[in-house]
């Protein structure tokens, strides 16, 4: 098949694909037919008797078109089948759990979407169940620390033989991470609600500036303790939407922002109207994101620091995320190594 001839079949629709089809085998039946016969009377293997007789004439007839009929659509009606099995045996191998299949389909325009659908299909699959052994282990991971350093000092503690400040030291890790668990406990909860939800609920009017505001108050002490300075540049604008959900998106990522950025370093958190789209970045003097991990970071439990000594559990950014979507607006990030973060929060003014 010439690349003209291939161009126009991928262009033919499929309906239109069989009715040519048809009509094409009628044709050549009919063609062959008579130009078969039209030879054997030429020379004279056909015998004039039965051309003149009005009974035999016909039969013979049906009997050749029949047989050439079929001979041909069995020929034709191959590469159909072929593509047929193919996407049979595509099936078979998504169905068994190969996501890197991939069908590339030739004919008519709906085998073309049809193999286009298919492939994004298997691509969507291949992500789910890479994102569902990631959140499988790392929720182990993240559940099991606490539980087992919980369990060993409380072993620990049993000993007679300990002075009150290794006593209380012990206690304090005990503490700690019991509150690390139930906030990972909490994160999971707030997380699957979240995801569950297709329709914002609870929603009202309030002022988005002023709740920014009240989130640095809350992190005040963090902070002050890590000797930051914070450049806030926010106005009085009022949104529509959940607002404690929201309230939950910048106390994460200012958190964020507190926790990875070196004493000493800085906090910017900026407002801009765009047209009817509200954008507030929240901007830190921190290590940054190398450019393999700030593909992931909305991930669930994804933490960059792959030894997970750094506190948190990796579902802030996966709720914020989530939170931002769900009242129509974006979350992205901007950074580079050694060059600060960047979070801009765009949303809409009305809903």
């Amino acid at each position: 098949m010439n690349k003209w001839s291939r161009k126009l079949h991928s262009r033919i629709s499929l309906p239109i694909y069989f009715s040519l089809a048809v009509f094409f085998i009628f044709l050549i039946t009919v063609s062959i037919t008579g130009t078969l016969f039209f030879i054997a009377h030429f020379f004279g293997l056909i015998n004039n008797e039965i051309g003149q007789d009005g009974v035999y004439l016909p039969i013979v007839l049906l009997i050749s078109c029949a047989i050439i009929g079929t001979t041909i659509s069995a020929m034709t009606s191959r590469k159909m089948v072929k593509t047929i099995r193919t996407f049979i045996e595509g099936t078979a191998r998504l169905a068994k759990g190969d996501f890197s299949i991939r069908l590339e389909l030739e004919g008519p325009p709906e085998f073309k979407v049809l193999s286009e659908n298919f492939n994004k299909m298997a691509e969507e699959l291949g992500g789910i169940e890479i994102l569902r052994k990631d959140f499988i282990n790392n929720f182990s991971h993240e559940f099991k620390t606490p539980i087992v350093s919980i369990k060993g000092f409380a072993e620990v503690l049993k000993h007679d033989d300990l002075s009150k400040e290794e006593r209380d030291e012990y206690l304090d890790i005990v503490i700690e991470e019991s509150a690390r668990l139930a906030s990972l406990a909490s994160n999971v909860l707030v997380l699957s609600k979240i995801e569950a939800q297709n329709i914002l609920t609870d929603k009202d009017r309030f002022n988005i500036g002023e709740q920014l505001r009240q989130c640095v108050l809350l992190l005040a002490a963090k902070i002050d303790k890590k000797q930051l300075s914070l450049d806030v540049h926010v106005q009085d604008r009022e949104i529509s939407g959940n607002k404690e959900l929201m309230n939950q998106v910048w106390l994460n990522l200012l958190d964020n922002a507190i926790k990875f950025t070196p004493e000493g370093g800085s906090i910017q958190i900026e407002m801009k109207k765009k047209e009817d789209r509200l954008a507030i970045l929240i901007q830190d003097s921190g290590p940054g994101i190398g450019p393999d991990a700030l593909p992931r970071i909305f991930d669930k439990f994804y933490q960059q620091d792959a030894s997970h000594s750094t506190a948190g559990n990796g579902l802030g950014l996966s709720i914020a995320h989530q939170i931002v979507e769900l009242h129509g607006g974006t979350i992205t990030c901007d950074s580079s190594l050694n060059q600060g973060t960047t979070f801009t929060v765009t949303l809409p003014l009305s809903m």
